[in-house]
């Protein structure tokens, strides 16, 4: 029976998923597609001319080689899916987006922001988090703010410890008494 436990418990901790956590910003520069230039409520999108990345904490510290979705559709924000990639080390992180808006849309800046996952390639890994892009005619240029949440399961070692735990104690129980 112990043999049994130690291989559920052993089994559980391989396929535990590993928390992503911190947060990545960005800045780059940016041209204008549609519309008058410098009135970024007549653009139809920007295409990203550069990019640099600004801050990190958690997992993404160490980040190089980001790569940043190009052209963004503004007026309204439509299609984006898989938003920058950042290498660091062997792991390539990507920001996939479920939900965007436009709240802001005025002729100096414009703001997209929504919901998204942050993945490392491993489907156990995904981590939902919430991200803010800004667009501003000063020098064309872009920032990215992302944070990502760090609520990841447990994958049920917390469980099988427990229960290894409770079979100990009744094999012990047993054993006192006879």
């Amino acid at each position: 029976m112990a043999a049994a436990v130690a291989a559920l418990v052993g089994f559980s901790i391989s396929v535990q998923a590993t928390p992503i956590t911190g947060s990545i910003g960005f800045t780059g520069t940016y041209t204008q597609n549609g519309g008058t230039k410098g009135n970024l409520t007549t653009a139809t999108s920007f295409s990203i001319a550069s990019t640099t990345i600004s801050t990190t904490s958690g997992s993404f510290v160490g980040a190089t080689t980001p790569v940043f979705a190009s052209p963004i559709a503004v007026n309204p924000a439509t299609g984006l899916s898989t938003l920058w990639s950042v290498l660091v080390g062997s792991t390539t992180y990507s920001f996939l987006v479920t939900t965007e808006t436009e709240p802001l849309d005025i002729a100096s800046t414009i703001v997209l922001l929504g919901t998204g996952n942050i993945t490392d390639g491993n489907p156990l890994d995904i981590t939902a988090g919430v991200w803010q892009l800004s667009f501003g005619v000063s020098g064309d240029s872009f920032t990215w703010q992302a944070t990502s949440a760090a609520n990841v399961p447990d994958g049920g070692t917390t469980v099988m410890l427990l229960g290894a735990a409770f079979a100990g104690l009744c094999l012990f129980r047993k054993k006192v008494m006879a």
